[in-house]
């Protein structure tokens, strides 16, 4: 029977993988004894990463730079076969796009949508992620478990209080977001992968992140999207609590916040 402890894992991304790495750096999470290594690239350079042959390989000179350095293993492409486990984290594939609006259209009757048209969009923000396409790829192959944590909501305090005002149902419920990530999650399992949705306890106003799990010079830079260690901690948990209760991924993929 195989021990979450020594499995390999791979956390893939872009440059919201940095929550990981700061949760790693500041001692919130251990390293399992399998090893845990980071690959991807960040900013612009993350676009020059394309599957070629069943393998993630940067095609620019700078998406090679960036894996190069993100990496630090020397390990020039990535595939299905080179970790037991593969974390997907962010990557181009923003709750921004679909979670949210799907809670301002659940503001009033004006705004439902027929379960038809829910699964059609839900379909099509998937597939449109060239990294979601990557990760159920890599999925198919039966050969590591693959999960995924979308890019989570913008950060409070940060995000212009007019794009909240117009675009952000503060008044959505956890039972609503759970719901929808629910939904997302179901999906995911048909392609065999995860979903690591954002964990309930750092939203707020309805779908923003609380701005303690924001990075740490998120004021500063005015930055809406990255987070810090805290909020990687929490990715981090979660995954090794699914490992743990299911280390051989013989269980249903399925799974969602409580």
């Amino acid at each position: 029977m195989l021990s979450p402890d020594s499995l390999s894992i791979c956390i893939y991304g872009d440059s919201h993988i940095a929550c990981i790495k700061h949760a790693l750096d500041e001692g919130l999470v251990s390293v399992p004894q399998g090893g845990l290594e980071f690959w991807g690239a960040s900013g612009p350079a993350f676009r020059g990463i394309h599957l070629k042959g069943g393998r993630l390989q940067p095609q620019t000179q700078e998406s090679q730079e960036q894996v190069r350095m993100i990496s630090d293993t020397g390990r020039d492409s990535l595939g299905p076969e080179d970790f037991d486990v593969f974390l997907f984290v962010g990557s181009r594939l923003r709750s921004q796009s679909y979670v949210v609006p799907m809670l301002w259209r659940a503001q009033d009757d004006a705004g439902y949508l027929s379960k038809a048209v829910r699964d059609a969009v839900l379909d099509r923000w998937l597939t449109g992620c060239r990294s979601y396409r990557a990760a159920c790829a890599f999925a198919a192959l039966g050969q590591a478990r693959v999960f995924f944590s979308p890019a989570s909501f913008m950060n409070d305090q940060v995000l212009d209080e007019k794009v909240i005002v117009r675009s952000i149902n503060q008044q959505a419920t956890a039972e609503q977001r759970a719901a929808l990530w629910e939904g997302i999650a179901r999906r995911m399992a048909q392609d065999g992968v995860s979903l690591i949705a954002q964990p309930e306890e750092t939203v707020t106003r309805g779908c923003l992140t609380r701005m303690e799990f924001a990075s740490s010079r998120a004021t500063e830079l005015q930055d809406p999207v990255h987070k810090n260690g805290a909020f990687g901690a929490l990715l981090l948990k979660e995954l090794f609590a699914r490992l743990a209760s299911d280390p051989a991924g013989a269980g249903a993929t399925a799974d969602a916040p409580a």
